[in-house]
Formats: C-alpha cells, sequence, structure tokens
C-alpha cells in the first residue's frame, strides 16, 4: 500500500535527503526546471509548468519532443540532455520496494530525544526549517545564543535621515560590525553596530556620501560578512579599507560543505533564526519590507559572530591561511571583477558565422550519409538511425531508446564515418551556442568589457570558481576551442601577460609525500614523464616513444585524482591487467607515494576529515557511508583533496603577493584572471619587461616546497598569443 511521505531522512553516514511523495510514490514528480539552467529562474518556471502540462510525463515529453510548444533553443537543450534528464528522474526516484521491519502508520516521532548532532547535521545541509519545525538546538559549547533571547539586551534603530547614521558612526569606538548590500541601481541597505546597539539605513548617492568617509578610513576596523559584492558594486565610487574580519570567509574555513549565508551562520553558530521560511531566508533585503531593521539585526549577528569564527580560526591553527590569504584575497578577487576583460566581439561574431556554416555544411554530410533528414540533436532519433537504419553495434536500447553519449560514440568514430561527422557537429554547435551566442550578450556596455564573478566560498578544496560567465571553462582541449583565446584581448596600449604554474600539483606531491625519487627528479630539472614512464616501463629516457610518455603521464595526473586502475584503463585504450600492472609498479617505484595515499586515506578515515599544508579541512562524511560506492568516493577525495587544496592555497597565496607588489612597485598593471594554476596581468606595453619578472618571482617564491616551484611565463596581445 502506498505511503504519502513528506519530510527528511537524514543517512547514517550524514548525509540527508528530503522526502516529498504523494499518493502515487512509483510515479514521482520530475522537475524539469534542472534541463533548463540558462533561463532565468521566473521563465525556467513557467516553461517547465508548460511542458508538464503539455505532456505530463517526462515520457511523453520526449516520444514527441518536436511537438513541445517551447523554442528551437529550448528544445534543443532538452534534446542534449536527454540522457541527463531520464538520470535525474531514476536517482529522484524513491525505492519503496525496500524490505522494512517496521510499519510507519501511526508512527509518531518524539523530536526530544535528538541528539545535537542531529542540528549539526541539519545545518550543515541548510536545512533551516526542518531545524525550527523540530526545535533542535546546538550543542552547548559552540557558544550558541538562545534564540529567544539573543536580541533581548541589543537595540536596533532604523535612521530616517542617514545623517543618523554618520552620528551613530561617531560615537562608535573599537572595532565596528558592518552589513552593507548594494543592488544593480546602486541602491544601498547599511548598518553599523558596536555590539550593543546597531543602526540601519537606505537610500542612495546620498547614504553612500555619508558611509564614504568612515568606508575609506583605513583605521575603523570593520568585521564584515561577504563583503565582496558590495566592495564590486561601488569600486568605481569609493573603497572599502579597514576589513579585519570576514564571517563567511571564516565559515567557509571551518567547514567548506556549510551554506555561508549571514542566516546560515546566524542559525549554526548562535542559535538565531530570523526566518521563519527556508527560502525567505534567501531573499535579499530588496525582497523584504521597506525600512525594516533586518540589516541592524545582521550588524548584531556578524559582532557576535566575530568572536565565535575567530576563536574557530585559531583553534582550527588556521591563521595565516585566514589573515595572509583567504581575507586579503577578496580585495583582490573584487580588483579583477572590476578591470574585466575586452572581448573582441567583431571577431567573435565572424568566428560564430564560421562555425554556422561549418554546422550546415556537417548537417547535409550527415543527412546524406544517412539517408534521411532527422534531428542530430535529439539522441532518439540520431539512436535509431545509427543503431537501427544503419545497423551500428555498441548501444542497447532501453525504455527510453539507445544512448548517443559522447563516450558510446567516441568508440565507433573509427569504423563509421557519420559519427566522426556527428561528433564533430556537437563540438561546433556547442561551440557556437555556449560561447558565441552567449559571450557577446554579457560584455558591458559601459565598459566595454566582459566581467566574471569569482566566488572563493563554494568549492570543498579551496580552489576558486567563476560564473557569468565562467572564464575558467574557455575550451583547451581542441585547436578549435583554443582559438576562442583570440577573442580575449588587452586593452590598447596594453599587453597580457601570462604564468602558469609546471605541474604543481605532482610538486606538491612530491612534497607532502616525501618520496625521495619523486624530489630527485624535480630538483635535478628532468621531465617528470618520462622519469615516470622510464622507471615503470624500464626503458632508458632516450628511448621512449610518445606514446609511452603520454600514458606516464596519465598516471601521475591520475595518481592526484585518485584514480584506479579501470578509469586509467578507460583512459589509455588498455586492458584492466594492463593497467593494474602500471600502478603497481609506480607505487613500487614511488613508494613514499604509496605510503602517503595510504597514510592519508587511514588518517581521513579516523578523523573524519582532511588538511591541506596550511590547514584548509575538508569533512568527508562519504567515508562513514554503507555504500561502498560512496566511501570510495571518500576514500578518493581523501587522497586527492590536501594536494589539489594545497596547489589552490598556493595560488591564492601568488595571486595576493602578485596583487600588493603591483601596488608597492608604483607599477599601472593590475591582475586580470585566474583559471586554477594561471594568472593573466594586464599591463601597459612599457612596464612588460617589469611585471613578467614580478609574475615570475612572486609565483615561484610564494612557499617553499623541498621542490623547486616552476611558473613558465608568456606575453602577447591576446589570451591566445600569451599562452
Amino acid at each position: 500500500m502506498p505511503l504519502a511521505l513528506h519530510g527528511v531522512v537524514v543517512r547514517t553516514d550524514g548525509t540527508a535527503i528530503t522526502v516529498n511523495i504523494g499518493e502515487d510514490p512509483a510515479d514521482p514528480v520530475f522537475c524539469i526546471t534542472d534541463l533548463l539552467p540558462h533561463l532565468g529562474a521566473e521563465q525556467m518556471e513557467k516553461t517547465a509548468a508548460k511542458l508538464i502540462a503539455q505532456f505530463s510525463t517526462i515520457e511523453k515529453l520526449y516520444e514527441d519532443i518536436d511537438a513541445a510548444d517551447v523554442s528551437e533553443r529550448i528544445k534543443k537543450k532538452l534534446s542534449d540532455e536527454r540522457d541527463n534528464a531520464f538520470l535525474s528522474k531514476e536517482l529522484a526516484r524513491i525505492d519503496t520496494h525496500v524490505p522494512l521491519d517496521i510499519s510507519l502508520t501511526g508512527r509518531t516521532y518524539d523530536t526530544s530525544g535528538f541528539l545535537p548532532e542531529l542540528y549539526m547535521t541539519l545545518s550543515r545541509l541548510g536545512l533551516k526549517s526542518i531545524i525550527k519545525k523540530l526545535d533542535l538546538k546546538p550543542q552547548e559549547n559552540t557558544g550558541a545564543a538562545e534564540d529567544k533571547g539573543f536580541f533581548d539586551d541589543k537595540n536596533t534603530v532604523i535612521c530616517a535621515d542617514p545623517k543618523e547614521l554618520r552620528a551613530a558612526l561617531s560615537d562608535m569606538s573599537g572595532m565596528i560590525s558592518l552589513w552593507l548590500d548594494v543592488n544593480e541601481d546602486g541602491y544601498i541597505h547599511a548598518a553599523v553596530s558596536d555590539g550593543k546597539s546597531a543602526y540601519c539605513a537606505e537610500g542612495g548617492d546620498e547614504l553612500l556620501a555619508v558611509l564614504k568617509p568612515a568606508l575609506e578610513n583605513e583605521s575603523i576596523k570593520k568585521a564584515v560578512c561577504m563583503i565582496k559584492p558590495a566592495m564590486t558594486a561601488l569600486a568605481n565610487k569609493t573603497e572599502i579599507n579597514g576589513i579585519i574580519f570576514d564571517c563567511a570567509i571564516a565559515a567557509y574555513l571551518d567547514d567548506p560543505s556549510r551554506g555561508v549565508d549571514i542566516e546560515t551562520l546566524a542559525a549554526y553558530y548562535l542559535g538565531v533564526y530570523l526566518t521563519d521560511d527556508a527560502q525567505a531566508a534567501q531573499l535579499s533585503l530588496f525582497d523584504s519590507e521597506p525600512k525594516s531593521d533586518k540589516a541592524a539585526k545582521y550588524a548584531l549577528i556578524i559582532h557576535a559572530l566575530y568572536d565565535i569564527l575567530s576563536k574557530k580560526i585559531e583553534e582550527n591553527s588556521q591563521h595565516e591561511l585566514y589573515y595572509d590569504i583567504e581575507l586579503p584575497l577578496v580585495k583582490v578577487l573584487s580588483s579583477m571583477e572590476t578591470l574585466g576583460f575586452t572581448l573582441d566581439t567583431a571577431e567573435l561574431k565572424k568566428f560564430g558565422a564560421m562555425l554556422s556554416e561549418r554546422i550546415a555544411e556537417l548537417e547535409a554530410v550527415i543527412y546524406e550519409q544517412a539517408g534521411e533528414e532527422f534531428n542530430i540533436n535529439s539522441p532518439k532519433q540520431l539512436g535509431v538511425i545509427l543503431f537501427e537504419k544503419l545497423g551500428m553495434k555498441g548501444s542497447k536500447k532501453t525504455k527510453s531508446g539507445y544512448s548517443t553519449k559522447a563516450d558510446i560514440l567516441e568508440k565507433l568514430a573509427p569504423k563509421h564515418k557519420i559519427v566522426r561527422d556527428v561528433l564533430e557537429y556537437r563540438s561546433y554547435q556547442k561551440l557556437k551556442s555556449t560561447y558565441c551566442d552567449s559571450l557577446a550578450a554579457l560584455v558591458d556596455p559601459k565598459t566595454n568589457r566582459i566581467h566574471t564573478t569569482f566566488h572563493q566560498t563554494v568549492t570543498v578544496t579551496g580552489r576558486l570558481s567563476s560564473s557569468d560567465p565562467n572564464l575558467q571553462n574557455i575550451p583547451t582541449r581542441t585547436a578549435l576551442g583554443r582559438e576562442l583565446r583570440r577573442m580575449f584581448a588587452a586593452a590598447d596600449g596594453c599587453v597580457l601577460v601570462d604564468a602558469d604554474y609546471s605541474q604543481i600539483e605532482l610538486r606538491v606531491l612530491a612534497h607532502l609525500s616525501g618520496d625521495e625519487a619523486m624530489i630527485e627528479a624535480f630538483n635535478s630539472g628532468e621531465d617528470i614523464h618520462a622519469v615516470t614512464a622510464s622507471r615503470i616501463l624500464g626503458i632508458p629516457i632516450n628511448e621512449l616513444t610518445r606514446e609511452e610518455r603520454a600514458s606516464a603521464k596519465a598516471i601521475n595526473f591520475g595518481i592526484v585524482y585518485g584514480m584506479g586502475e579501470y578509469s586509467l584503463s578507460q583512459d589509455l585504450g588498455i586492458s584492466f591487467a594492463e593497467a593494474k600492472r602500471y600502478m603497481d609498479e609506480y607505487f613500487n617505484k614511488y613508494s613514499g607515494v604509496r605510503d602517503f595515499m595510504n597514510n592519508t586515506k587511514a588518517e581521513a578515515h579516523k578523523n573524519g576529515y582532511v588538511k591541506t599544508m596550511l590547514g584548509r579541512i575538508r569533512y568527508i562524511p562519504e567515508l562513514n557511508s554503507q555504500n561502498a560506492n560512496l566511501r570510495a568516493f571518500g576514500e578518493r577525495a581523501a587522497m586527492n583533496t590536501p594536494v589539489q587544496g594545497s596547489a589552490a592555497d598556493i595560488i591564492k597565496l601568488a595571486m595576493v603577493r602578485v596583487y600588493n607588489r603591483l601596488k608597492e612597485d608604483g607599477l599601472r598593471a593590475k591582475l586580470m584572471l585566474q583559471v586554477h594554476d594561471e594568472l593573466i596581468i594586464e599591463a601597459p606595453e612599457e612596464e612588460l619587461e617589469a611585471v613578467s619578472a614580478l609574475l615570475k618571482h612572486e609565483m615561484e617564491n610564494a612557499i617553499r616546497l623541498s621542490v623547486p616551484l616552476v611558473a613558465d611565463t608568456a606575453s602577447g596581445k591576446s589570451w591566445y598569443d600569451a599562452k
């Protein structure tokens, strides 16, 4: 008998899923909005609702996708993501056939016995409404304040006149907490607090004029929370100096898997809930009632969070990581966002036209080989052509049709020209739709540059990410994809200076593992991939083939990412047995690496987390999972995070040092972009030599390892030329 369930299930491994099943759990609702990330939230919801109303199920949608009442662009998106759509539905489906030795009928739950650990788990997952519903409290030793009493002895004042805020600021001494929220139109919500009283105001240029002296005053020490968006929004009007603490950055270091918005931090560390509704908690002040004291409460919360989180930083031995790297990096990233990157839209348009022409040519060729016209972007129609009409072998038919994923087609490509043409068609389509059609639309008409947004508190490894657009994802693997970098150019009279760390993750691995053979190879300046191939295969370096070196390279980098024998066999196109032999030989020759990996894995199982060289923490709850695949993932994460995370720490430290040196030396050059192990500076042509030397020096001396850090530099008028 089907059961209607609503709530949350917390697994024994610490992860959780939300459950929302209607009267027929065999047919859970599938959210089509997952397939439409390029649309705005409101448009996405309307489009998904329209499709659900028209077809009722995802199966019926894909049976007749051409009849969908949406634009061709959305049809293409749906067709491209067909496999992911059915996978998403399968992952979302609740298995109702699991044998249970208890009955849920009539069962109620006594929440009084819930342990504080459940509060911590739900907080980490951002499930604030469940915490409120169950009236859970944090552990007593977290220093948390009771929700009902937190504001009782504090005063919040709404300033009708911005001048009242100036008067309040002048009466405050010592550190102040500052809340600043700026929308796209420059409208500001601001609040300041000394920890006992808080004053808030809202307005435009008049309010900014009042705040400007205090914002720019370095001697007024300020604690903030997620200040970078405001810093970037006001970059052309004022600087924000004197920031000694950002609660969002500190909380990210305490646990990178938890949300860092101020309401999540208030609930987790203080037990203070400002909203009952989890969705409302994500709303900006600009969406809330006008003239509220919410900003003032935020300022009070920041003051309290500072006391707790500053102690956390010291307890976690993260003083250097926080105060020397992450906190100063906020200003560096804001500066890079403000500068932006010049995009040659005329050349981009020509490139897009060339792609369109080639796409049309490939369509004609594919139709001719197929003997009919069909929707190449439809996996179902393509599967029928390849595996039924043309009789190819390599994909089994399921309820949703044949899979035409890239890995399947790549195996068929050497034998069938039409498959090679389809793969080429897909690559051209992706370049055009993902880059040519979207990048030009993101150019700021005021600056004629593209301004990406860098995210400092998103990844669990410490790496930066970017969006709108994601400039860290510009294609590099194919010659055609690399052509896109020609469109990113230096401003008139300037040149791009590019520096890229050479094999930084392998150098970090050599340092952390202390493996003598690997350290010796790096210190002697030898080709680490050739050395590895020679040691594994027993062949002198000067007799190695290009393929043998490439195999060793795959192993070297695969080790960093926790690659196993199966993945290696797939990557190299060799048997599992041969891949296992390669791996065994690798660890025999680099026994220090083997011991480091084993010890790291064991420590992770013992502690539940791993750390980087500079103390960055990553908790790995998957290590305790009863699911073997999840445990294996957790072990891979445990082995590769210290290496990847340490490399991320080093490049961030280099960014801060480069930014400071450019200012100290009085250079006009500015740091423009970071792409994982690569830094790009836009410099006046006359500063080229000085900036190249500065960039190389600061990157190579950011930190001292047992092996040298090497940064390869280049320059040019475009990103392509500089690489």
